[in-house]
């Protein structure tokens, strides 16, 4: 091949790590249009990877019961010909006082994965393209940007294991508590049992996530932006 082919071809697929923008960005979340949390996410790029957090805390009539509960989440990796590997997953929950924690440790070069609680350690064979329960919205948003329509890989979390698909689909207008955007619409299926969540990026934005949404049993779970901060 020669040189220009290759550049050529280079163009037809951006990196990710070149189509990622840092954000900082608050939102609701709703159950059946009743505010039950909030959550901030903010992203941040570096030479060396990404770095990527999210708290959420309760609100509305949720706040009364729960008023110290807290999540904490952190993800912080590498990118691999433009695919974002994670490093470290962080998971805590905060709740009366107390605090329990999980970290996932992802050893690329030993394909191992290191599950560590309170109490106890456990490892796991690390399958390739495996994403922790934040750095998959990395790869939603490469999909978003990319010229394929849909990505497979597995997704970790401190409860276990499951494979998800991911699938490019149409664009559409979206009215939320920030204004009025452009979204392009991903679905997220990890099997029949399971509901499909459907995932809404800003188009014009750089691909913030601007709505996160899905139906448990007879209820409605959204997840919408109400604002987006300077990072």
């Amino acid at each position: 091949m020669t040189r220009l082919a290759l550049i050529l071809l280079l163009g037809l697929f951006p990196t990710l790590a070149g189509a990622l923008e840092p954000f900082d960005a608050s939102y609701r979340l709703l159950y059946n249009g009743e505010l039950k949390g909030e959550a901030r996410f903010s992203l941040r790029i570096t030479d060396q990877g990404y770095r990527f957090k999210a708290v959420t805390r309760p609100a509305g009539a949720a706040l009364s019961q729960q008023a110290d509960h807290e999540v904490l989440e952190s993800s912080h990796g590498h990118f691999d010909g433009g695919r974002p590997e994670p490093d470290a997953y962080y998971y805590a929950v905060k709740s009366n006082g107390e605090t329990r924690m999980v970290e996932i440790f992802f050893d690329w070069k030993k394909m191992e994965l290191l599950l560590r609680g309170d109490e106890s350690q456990e490892r796991y064979r690390l399958e390739e393209g495996t994403q922790d329960r934040l750095s998959y919205l990395l790869r939603a948003m490469a999909l978003a940007d990319d010229l394929r329509a849909e990505a497979a890989f597995p997704r970790v979390a401190s409860d276990g294991a499951e494979r998800i698909v991911l699938h490019r689909k149409l664009r559409r207008y979206l009215d939320t508590p920030a204004g009025r955007f452009l979204g392009q619409e991903i679905t997220i299926s990890s099997g029949e049992s399971r509901p499909t969540r459907h995932l809404w990026l800003a188009a014009k934005q750089d691909w913030l996530p601007l709505v996160l949404e899905h139906r448990n049993g007879d209820a409605v779970v959204r997840m919408e932006l109400t604002r987006i901060h300077q990072p």
